[in-house]
């Protein structure tokens, strides 16, 4: 697995054979990065009454903090300002926003303290996004708010890109955990689990994890096993992130090697389209045939 950093625009074909051969791939210099992160920024700190995010937790009880900034996840997981800035950055980074379709666009927070997390506020184990979703030629976009540290950030484990691990991906279902979901809320049992995880211990010993600047954007394929690193400074961590797919990609085959996911159900009703809100459903409706 190489790192390649780049400080122009490429096209998606280009960024398609880097990605699915198992590099990875880090945008330097991006312009527009700079009003979405101003933007967090200023939802964060009106949030927290004028405290620096990334330290407001040493301040405030657990539950203020986890109040105060799930209101911004809020604003993130529902409002369409956040989205089109973001999507000003997948356009300076050479993305053709008329034939790419996306999920979703959330705001990551890693406290530095177990006492603080929450929904969506947690380290995320190890996974690799398309044992949920089935579509090897989806890609994960990821970009930092503020600095990060080796141990406050993403890591990798390039060995598994080729190598098959233990999982849960034969069992699991999308539907299940939506069943599963509705009755803890009116049960309140233990939920089915969100999305497939491993079922042996992963070797750490070939981790990498990769530190970027605030204005930097990460790119790398779905199908690489990832996680975050458990914070163990004294910082919070933000991040935003958003998964992509390129229609040309699904029609033509071009995607990452399934070395060891066994789900059968691609979830194409999760992606619609950047520009027109067309559902990935409809416009790859024979994807194996090549016609839309």
């Amino acid at each position: 697995m190489n790192i390649i950093y780049i400080d122009h625009p490429i096209s998606d074909l280009e960024r398609a054979e880097i990605l699915f051969r198992g590099d990875l791939i880090i945008y330097r210099n991006v312009n527009t990065m700079q009003p979405l992160i101003e933007y967090s920024d200023n939802l964060l700190k009106h949030a927290l009454h004028g405290l620096d995010p990334t330290s407001a937790q040493t301040s405030l009880e657990p539950e203020d903090f986890l109040e105060k900034t799930g209101k911004v996840q809020t604003v993130f997981r529902n409002g369409q300002k956040p989205k089109d800035l973001f999507f000003c950055v997948l356009e300076e980074c050479g993305v053709d926003l008329k034939v790419s379709y996306y999920d979703h666009f959330p705001m990551r927070i890693v406290p530095f303290d177990t006492t603080h997390n929450g929904a969506h506020r947690a380290a995320i184990g190890h996974h690799r996004d398309t044992w949920g979703s089935n579509l090897s030629s989806q890609i994960n976009w990821w970009a930092p708010l503020y600095e990060l540290e080796a141990e406050r950030t993403i890591a990798f484990y390039p060995y598994y890109w080729s190598h098959p691990i233990g999982n849960n991906t034969d069992t699991w279902r999308f539907e299940q955990y939506l069943e599963k979901r509705k009755l803890a809320l009116a049960e309140r049992r233990s939920a089915y689990p969100s999305a497939p995880s491993p079922t042996e211990i992963i070797d750490e010993s070939g981790v990498v994890k990769v530190v970027l600047e605030p204005g930097e954007v990460l790119n790398f394929s779905s199908a690489h096993l990832h996680a975050s690193v458990p914070n163990s400074t004294r910082k919070t961590r933000f991040s935003v992130e958003m998964r992509t797919i390129n229609l040309y990609d699904i029609q033509s085959g071009r995607e990452a090697p399934n070395v060891d996911n066994a789900g059968i159900e691609p979830m194409y009703q999760w992606f619609k389209g950047i520009i027109d809100r067309e559902s990935l459903a409809e416009a790859a409706i024979d994807p194996i045939k090549n016609t839309i």
